[in-house]
């Protein structure tokens, strides 16, 4: 099992201090980080995960500005191809609580309490029929671990705290409260990428010109797309499950069935921690814990 531990930057406040001076402030923060964290994963249990999908859109059109049309394309299926497979792979093994994606654009209107209209379909298509019910989510996406600068935020300046810590390093999930601000330990908020900038695969996919402009892509999520290039090394006649009029190129890291491993593995991690944390009672609480409880 892997949760990444963070070091003493958990205790570090938004101006850089401490904490705690002495063994028995440190023995407190140890505590509110448990309560907080039993607080968070009880809440997720009948709350959701909301997955952030990026669009590279700000590359996607720096590119088409510059005339690089044929690399813009390029850049637009690769991100979609991933945002296909990592949709799949959540939605077969995300099983601890409901789960919703959006794209990363959407998070501040999630975040001002839209709840429709903003969500996406298995095409990655905005769906007006899908809503959120969930009061409490948390947001999952690829993303960079920090080596937090922030420590526990209340929510009353949660809007204006921006991560400044360190990146560890690249993570193939990491789980963050709604302000975007990384969970901490011992929450179990992450998992490590295992195989970044390894071999780049060739997969088709189909591409259609709009009369408007622009394109209509469709990606067919392949579940066995390294089980069968091993099986076809070893010299075993593969049926292709996948079809399309061009092909895009995407790394290990971001096949479904790696980010599958990925989501499994905090998956277990979650139902782990969940049957180890009761939830706290609330009219037992230091009302000053209270304060971070969102």
């Amino acid at each position: 099992m892997l949760a990444m531990s963070q070091s003493d930057n958990d205790s570090k406040n938004i101006h850089g201090s401490a904490d705690y001076k002495d063994p028995e402030q440190f023995e407190k923060f140890r505590k509110k980080k448990s309560i907080i964290a039993a607080w968070q994963i009880n809440q997720l249990k009948e709350g959701a995960l909301v997955v952030r999908l990026k669009t590279s859109r700000k590359l996607i059109d720096a590119l088409r500005t510059q005339g690089k049309i044929e690399l813009a394309l390029e850049k637009e299926k690769e991100q979609f191809a991933i945002n296909i497979n990592t949709y799949h792979a959540y939605k077969d093994y995300l099983t601890f609580c409901k789960v919703y994606f959006i794209f990363s654009n959407s998070s501040d209107s999630l975040l001002n309490g839209t709840r429709t209209g903003i969500f996406l379909d298995s095409n990655l298509n905005i769906d007006p029929s899908i809503t959120m019910t969930e009061k409490f989510y948390l947001l999952a996406e690829h993303d960079y671990g920090y080596n937090s600068s922030i420590g526990f935020v209340k929510e009353d300046s949660a809007r204006k705290v921006v991560e400044v810590g360190n990146p560890v390093r690249e993570m193939a999930v990491v789980i963050k409260n709604k302000y975007g601000h990384q969970l901490k330990g011992p929450f179990p908020y992450c998992v490590k990428e295992k195989n970044s900038n390894l071999t780049s695969y060739t997969m088709p996919i189909n591409v259609t010109p709009l009369p408007a402009g622009g394109t209509a892509l469709f990606f067919m999520c392949n579940p066995t797309f390294l089980a069968d290039l091993a099986a076809k090394d070893k010299g075993e006649k593969i049926v292709p499950k996948t079809y399309g009029n061009s092909t895009v190129k995407i790394k290990k890291q971001y096949t479904y069935e790696k980010i599958s491993q990925s989501v499994d593995q905090i998956n277990d991690e979650l139902k782990q921690f969940h049957r180890s944390n009761p939830a706290p009672d609330l009219n037992r609480l230091d009302p000053s814990i209270k304060e971070f409880l969102y």
